[in-house]
């Protein structure tokens, strides 16, 4: 996840701030490049599943995602 900046990726692909890429676990490598100030968030093991991302939101599915939205704006997840 890309936090602040933007990067390229293996050469090519240009990500901006707040933007997920999921990689497959076959290749050699990753290559990163900041085009600025870049901030990233990087991890790591295979979860063998699908991956769904909205906004802060990452589940399995669109549906655990419409889910969890509307929790957090009943107020489900608390107050900061």
């Amino acid at each position: 996840m890309v936090l602040a900046g933007t990067v390229l990726l293996n050469g090519s692909q240009v990500r901006p701030a707040a933007e997920m890429a999921c990689l497959s676990s076959e290749g050699q490598g990753l290559r990163v490049e900041e085009n600025s100030d870049a901030k990233l968030l990087l991890a790591g093991e295979p979860i063998d599943e699908p991956v769904e991302g909205y906004a802060p939101f990452v589940l399995n599915s669109t549906e655990e995602i419409a889910e969890s939205i509307a929790a957090f704006n009943r107020g489900d997840f608390g107050r900061m």
